[in-house]
């Protein structure tokens, strides 16, 4: 199986996932198996569990587990797709299909052309024409250190010093304009960035893949002047400074949002490392994701005055489907996080993001706001207004919370009046649902095959591990799947991840392969590796196998022909001559038979 052009399996034969985990997690010896403090959740006991032979890793404590892919998707808050290059880079293995191979090769190319070229900008700005952009920097209270950690550089006001200085590099002109740093014009090349200060933008493992240039004078347009989108960079996708900080998110357990690199600069300096900016664009659908893998809060520290809050505002959907919390600082008129910082300190910045308001809150307290001393009319028209936003919150806790805030709000003279306007807050939401068609919610009644839910029997585990400790079996005997798996369906495990795990075992033993947890892992798509991790390192051992293994088969043919005589009772109700009712009560009793059969300790076939 490859991924981005990269061989999977080679990847797990040359890496070694002990290596891999051991500078996250103190791992010791327990038995076959390595055990550690679970580097996912909080505990005093060691729940976290490492199979050198398997490749595979579980937390019983949290229920985490996969294998090395996933353990890199989760420890560095990546995509697999991520974690995949970032193993394959840190085993030295390129990528096998020719044209991934080649595409790699491209950006490879294009990421050393941006390294040398952030080189160069870097030194310009302590030459004397780059005298300026370091004077503006220190105008706006930049430090040096800040200088450097950023790589702030200048790009001088000439139409080709980037394209020489790259030329002599052996990157031809061509060459930059598809890294974005130049453009073509008759006869040859211009660089994209003259006269600017220049903010090296980094992907998140710190590669150079752009550039925010700013103005340096009042009648240089535009003001700000990114990159165009290349093949490294798409402003829709990275967050300015998200490079530095993921530690600090991953400790504050929050991202701070603002809009510009100098807010970013003056926030890091200031002590809010968790800091990182969109690049002249909304949030977008992919910044939450790249966001929410990260932390579970959101604090949007915009300027006053800012396109951008209307625009998070319209991605209030984004985060609740993300399930962020997300907060909005309300910054001073006319300032914005860096002139916070710099001018009355990083204590007034941290003030206005501990009173940071949820962003519902936030949105009501402003539409409230236009209703002060305004007419009747108006006044009405703010209240609808409020609803409205008040009806985008889903049924629940947070919203009857809101619902009595803004009666409290509205009424807030008298407790009849907080009461009236809670009811009318309520009539209000009420219309608005029946006019979208969200009418009140009716009881799901049972689809036709469907058994009620019943109490467990004393004794007998729930189903659900009923089929993790049989699959446990028969990766640790690999003959018991052999001898039970055809007695089996799909539909007998309940999860999607089980019955991946089921087929796989299938479909090694219609090829005559053996039957482990190597080669099932070989056989599943990454999302059904953390139920195998889990199966995997269920201890069973194996002089029990044998019995397990009966035992649930058994139990799980039986609940197999209970559904299935849920089905053709209904039938039989439905049934609209005596041969039909004949027939079904034929199918009953060979059930009813079936199961007599279980009971005395058989499993049907089995001779």
């Amino acid at each position: 199986m490859a991924a981005g052009g990269y061989d999977l399996e080679e990847i797990r034969q040359r890496a070694d996932i002990v290596e891999l985990i051991s500078p996250h997690v103190a791992l010791r010896k327990r038995g076959k198996r390595l055990v550690g403090l679970c580097p996912f959740h909080q505990e005093r006991t060691p729940s976290f569990t490492v199979d050198a032979e398997t490749g595979l890793w579980h937390c019983f404590g949290c229920k985490a587990g996969g294998d090395l892919f996933r353990f890199v998707e989760m420890i560095e808050k990546v995509t697999f797709a991520e974690a995949v290059e970032h193993l394959g880079r840190r085993l030295g293995i390129a990528p096998r299909q020719p044209a991934d191979a080649a595409r790699q090769r491209q950006r490879d190319r294009l990421l050393e052309l941006h390294e040398e070229a952030a080189r160069f900008f870097q030194a310009q700005l302590q030459t004397r024409p780059g005298k300026k952009a370091l004077a503006y920097l220190e105008h706006r209270g930049v430090s040096s250190q800040a200088i450097e950690d950023f790589a702030l550089g200048y790009a001088p006001n000439s139409w080709d010093s980037l394209l020489q200085a790259m030329e002599k590099r052996g990157f031809p002109g061509q060459e930059l304009v598809r890294a974005g740093l130049a453009a073509p014009r008759e006869g040859g090349f211009y660089d994209r960035f003259r006269d600017r200060l220049l903010f090296p933008i980094r992907d998140a493992g710190g590669r150079v893949v752009a550039f925010g240039g700013r103005a340096l004078s009042e009648d240089q347009t535009p003001k700000y002047l990114n990159s165009p989108e290349t093949p490294l960079f798409q402003k829709g996708r990275l967050l300015y400074a998200f490079d530095r900080a993921r530690r600090a998110m991953d400790e504050a357990e929050r991202a701070i949002v603002v809009e510009g690199y100098l807010d970013v600069i003056a926030c890091h300096e200031g002590g809010f490392a968790e800091t990182v900016a969109t690049m002249g664009t909304a949030l977008t659908a992919d910044h939450v994701e790249v966001l929410r893998r990260r932390v579970p809060q959101l604090v949007l520290a915009f300027d006053s005055d800012s396109a951008g809050l209307a625009a998070a505002l319209r991605a209030r959907e984004l985060f609740a489907a993300a399930g962020l919390s997300v907060r909005v600082v309300t910054v001073p008129e006319g300032a914005d996080p860096d002139q916070v910082v710099r001018n009355q300190g990083p204590e007034a910045f941290g003030a206005l993001i501990a009173e940071a308001l949820p962003m519902i809150e936030w949105e009501l307290t402003r539409i409230l706001a236009k209703a002060e001393g305004a007419d009747e009319r108006a006044r009405m028209e703010t209240f609808q207004e409020a609803t409205s936003a008040l009806g985008r919150l889903p049924a629940g806790v947070e919203r009857e919370y809101y619902i009595r805030w803004l009666a409290r709000q509205w009424g807030s003279d008298s407790a009849e009046r907080i009461a009236a306007m809670e009811s009318a807050v309520r009539d209000q939401l009420a219309r608005e649902s029946a006019r979208k068609g969200g009418g009140g919610r009716r009881m799901k009644r049972a689809a036709p095959g469907e058994e009620p839910v019943k109490k467990q029997a004393p004794g007998r585990l729930p189903v659900g591990r009923l089929q993790t400790g049989l699959l446990a079996a028969f990766l640790t005997e690999g003959a018991l799947a052999a001898r039970y798996a055809p007695k089996l369906e799909p539909e007998d495990f309940t999860t999607e991840e089980q019955r991946s795990v089921f087929a796989a075992i299938c479909r090694l033993l219609d090829g005559g392969e053996a039957v482990t947890p190597k080669a099932v892992l070989a056989e599943l798509a990454p999302e059904a590796r953390g139920v195998l991790a889990e199966i995997a390192l269920s201890d069973v051992p194996p002089e029990k196998a044998p019995q397990a293994a009966e035992s649930a088969v058994r139990r799980l043919v039986e609940v197999r022909l209970l559904r299935g005589e849920t089905v053709l009772r209904q039938r039989l109700e439905q049934a609209g001559s005596a041969s039909d009712r004949e027939a079904i009560l034929r199918e009953l009793n060979e059930s009813r038979r079936q199961r007599s059969e279980l009971a005395g300790q058989r499993i049907v076939g089995e001779t």
